[in-house]
């Protein structure tokens, strides 16, 4: 099919992850500044529209609540079809997306082409056909190369958020006793193989409130039980957030971070994607799983070992049962002097 020239309607699917959809953004305005007259239609999770509702490139964002199930999905593709789109960029290539692009069968189609045989042959016989320049956003870009569109050297992930987010965030700081620079630690992430120990966070923590004299915030979702046994909370020092707040006032608090440490969860590159250093600590994942900071601001942490990475997700069970040298094996000393490195503060 003939890929059209000047698209006057484009609709765009990514309907998850948190992550995956931040690392999508640049997209948004490249698409933009090549057809600025056109209709760039987006449509995610309602769990996850908070990241692009704000955004000045798009035009409209289409919810999909997923407790809707199939027929939800059936009649959002019904809408879509009478839409008469000009272009489908199918960034998702799942069950779901293939079932939009069946219904909008006549329009032109550019897809997303997951890596699948490159990590099955890492994950499982650890043989590595990945260029070592390879990062999951130029991948993204390649899909949109037939348009005429290629990735800037500034390309880079961003959020926008609307002035209430950031008045919610500072009164959420307020009510908690929050009132000089902070350092917001994410010690996150949906499978446990990818959790950096706590115990190692505490100690972090325990530096920046003692030689950085910053306070500390702790943030996460109600699903995030570990964040239950943090024992190290301190008024207006040390103050955890769990499951108190919306994915809009998470993303305000993290754009107001002086910096973010967090593991390889979709918050991380959110705070990276809100223009904050961030310090990234990496398990199972890599690069090649798509992991890994995107401004040069930020520092990335992992230990080089043969085992990695293991899984796409980090859901494998671990080689080393319970010693996982991957987290393990990172200091927090490292953790630290990264800190202060993304900070220039001094200790």
């Amino acid at each position: 099919m003939k890929i059209p020239t000047n698209p006057h309607s484009i609709l765009i699917i990514r309907l998850s992850s948190l992550g995956d959809i931040v690392l999508l953004t640049p997209l948004f305005r490249a698409l933009r500044e090549k057809f600025p007259e056109a209709l760039i239609d987006f449509v995610t999770k309602s769990e996850f529209t908070a990241l692009v509702a704000s955004n000045p490139y798009l035009s409209n964002v289409y919810a999909y609540d997923r407790r809707a199930n199939l027929e939800g999905w059936l009649e959002l593709c019904r809408q879509f079809k009478a839409q008469k789109y000009d272009l489908l960029i199918d960034m998702h290539n799942n069950i779901r997306s293939h079932i939009l692009s069946r219904h909008l069968r006549k329009v032109t189609l550019l897809r997303y082409r997951k890596p699948r045989l490159k990590r099955f042959l890492l994950f499982y016989l650890w043989m590595n056909f990945f260029p070592r320049n390879f990062r999951l956003l130029s991948e993204y870009f390649k899909v949109v190369q037939p348009m005429g569109i290629t990735r800037s050297a500034s390309a880079r992930p961003e959020i926008f958020l609307s002035p209430d987010a950031i008045v919610k965030a500072q009164t959420i700081l307020s009510k908690h006793a929050i009132t000089t620079p902070f350092v917001t630690i994410l010690p996150i992430a949906t499978w446990p193989n990818k959790l950096y120990p706590v115990a190692k966070c505490i100690s972090v923590a325990r530096r920046i409130n003692t030689e950085l004299k910053m306070p500390v915030l702790w943030l996460g979702g109600r699903q995030d039980v570990h964040l239950q046994q943090l024992d190290y909370l301190v008024p207006g020092i040390s103050v955890r957030l769990a499951g108190e707040t919306t994915l809009e006032e998470s993303l305000a608090l993290l754009s107001l971070s002086k910096a973010v440490i967090g593991n390889d969860t979709g918050l991380t590159y959110a705070a990276e994607a809100l223009g904050v250093p961030v310090v990234l600590i990496l398990g199972p994942t890599s690069r090649e799983t798509g992991a890994g900071c995107n401004t040069p601001q930020s520092v990335t942490l992992e230990s080089q070992l043969y085992c990695r990475p293991c899984s796409q997700k980090g859901d494998r069970c671990c080689y080393r049962l319970r010693r996982q040298l991957c987290l393990n094996q990172i200091a927090e000393a490292q953790v630290f002097e990264a800190l202060v490195k993304v900070t220039g503060a001094q200790s």
